[in-house]
């Protein structure tokens, strides 16, 4: 009658037992007896991994292994290359073993997965499950040497929703494990990373800009003081050049435009923006999460010139990065959203001096640059006026009252200036009510602003904005 039934002599300390294993007996009543190694939790078992096999975490009494020469962990894979790289290692707690408990979280029965390094520097290392590919939560354990060395750290981050990061000590030349347990064995699907502490751990330049957007302000970072931890993916493949960070949330959608094409930015420059979630979860480590990386770029000249679609509500990180070998120093960044001459915008008023829009224009030296503005309807047409600066932020010329509005009150002129650029660069215009502060609507001015280089429309960056 048992014929199919796979029969195991065992011998414990107190009695010698023949057992099916895996199936139950009834007892009388009809409640089930378990025995060990059929996945179920029973009194005085630490374990059951559903199977009587010693050497895997879990022995053939149901008792827990140390990790010892006869415990099964042994790294999935070395990732020291991934140190301070673009590159991320994705591990799956389906692949892993339920070898042992790390020193933080509750999760005794999960699966986990076993990475190595060896770091070539003395210092920090930050590990980071903090991905968008990173699904569940995570447990992360370095530990010295080995499976079973002495844990240097551990962090679980039920608490942060998904993912985690660690930062621990290590030694140039010495062998460490890092262990990733996830909250579930069948789809435990996580992404890690690994690089020194820098600008994500707030190391250097680093500025919250988020009220300052659209507001005229020119943003002046340095990234001297930084470390080498991150890298876009229009970075050299050797970029030990330190940067610095501006992190935002913007209030309304759109596409941005940031560039470091100013006469005060002296370095060679590279720009990347990476986008976090809706939680507020900013992902500045992350190089999945990362939507745009730019360098040189023509025609706005030597400067890169970073484009990128942003949604209200998500929080930016924006990096000022070397472009070139050694490549650091002070930068001056323009951010704001992209406009299309000819333009349609509004000053939400008519005071002549706070109430102002201000653009940005690349012109190539020698380009003979035409700007207009004008009225849009005769309901809330305005005396509007503007000034055209220089790319060092010089008055070029203040332009008033040129030609005939195409709404205009009785006394209104609408200004415009034509001009050739005396160097390349990026030029601005700002646009504001006349001093009279002549509004049909003191609330609202509408105007189109024209912009051309040599009869051609030209992209503008509007970064100030009421």
């Amino acid at each position: 009658m048992f014929s199919n039934a796979k029969w195991i002599l065992r011998t414990t300390a107190w009695s010698v037992a023949l057992l099916v294993v895996g199936c139950a007996h009834s007892k009388s009543g009809g409640e089930q007896e378990h025995y060990c190694g059929d996945t179920r939790m029973d009194p005085g078992e630490e374990c059951d991994d559903g199977n009587v096999t010693n050497g895997d975490g879990c022995d053939e009494l149901c008792q827990l292994e140390g990790c010892g020469d006869h415990c099964i962990c042994s790294p999935e894979a070395d990732i020291t290359d991934l140190i301070a790289s673009n590159d991320l290692y994705f591990g799956y707690a389906v692949l892993g073993a339920d070898v042992s408990i790390p020193d933080c979280g509750e999760r005794e029965t999960a699966k986990e997965v076993y990475v190595s390094l060896t770091p070539d520097f003395d210092g920090d290392l930050v590990l980071s499950t903090v991905h968008p590919t990173t699904q569940v939560d995570t447990v992360i354990e370095v530990r010295g040497g080995s499976c079973d060395g002495t844990s240097l750290g551990c962090v679980d981050s039920a608490t942060t929703d998904y993912g985690g990061r660690i930062t621990v000590p290590v030694k140039a030349g010495q062998t460490y494990v890092a262990m990733v347990e996830t909250s579930n064995d069948g789809s435990g699907v996580f992404a890690l990373s690994l690089h020194r502490p820098g600008v994500c751990e707030g190391i250097g330049s680093v500025e919250e800009i988020t009220a300052d957007l659209v507001s005229g302000r020119k943003f002046v970072v340095s990234t001297v003081d930084s470390s080498a931890s991150t890298r876009g993916r229009c970075s050299a493949p050797i970029d030990n050049n330190p940067e610095a960070l501006l992190r935002f949330v913007p209030t309304r959608s759109g596409v941005m435009v940031a560039t470091t094409a100013h006469p005060d930015t002296d370095f060679d420059a590279l720009l990347y923006v990476r986008q976090g979630r809706p939680d507020g979860e900013p992902f500045c480590d992350s190089s999945e999460a990362e939507l745009a990386c730019a360098n040189d770029s023509l025609p706005w000249g030597t400067a890169p010139v970073l484009r990128f679609e942003a949604l209200a509500g998500r929080p930016y990180s924006l990096f000022v990065d070397g472009g070139s070998v050694e490549a650091r120093g002070e930068a001056t960044v323009v951010l704001g959203y992209e406009a299309t001459s000819p333009v349609l915008q509004a000053l939400q008023g008519c005071d002549h001096d706070s109430i102002r829009d201000d653009y940005g224009f690349f012109a190539e030296a020698g380009q003979h640059i035409d700007i207009s503005a004008n009225t849009v309807d005769a309901t809330t047409a305005a005396d509007l006026r503007m000034r055209i600066r220089n790319p060092d932020g010089s008055e070029l010329h203040e332009a008033d009252d040129d030609f005939p509005c195409r709404h205009p009150p009785p006394d209104f002129s609408c200004p415009e200036y034509g001009f050739t650029a005396g160097t390349s660069g990026l030029y601005c215009v700002e646009l504001y009510v006349g001093v009279h502060e002549s509004c049909n609507d003191h609330h609202l001015a509408n105007y189109e602003l024209t912009v051309t280089a040599d009869d051609q429309s030209l992209d503008l960056i509007l970064f100030r904005d009421q």
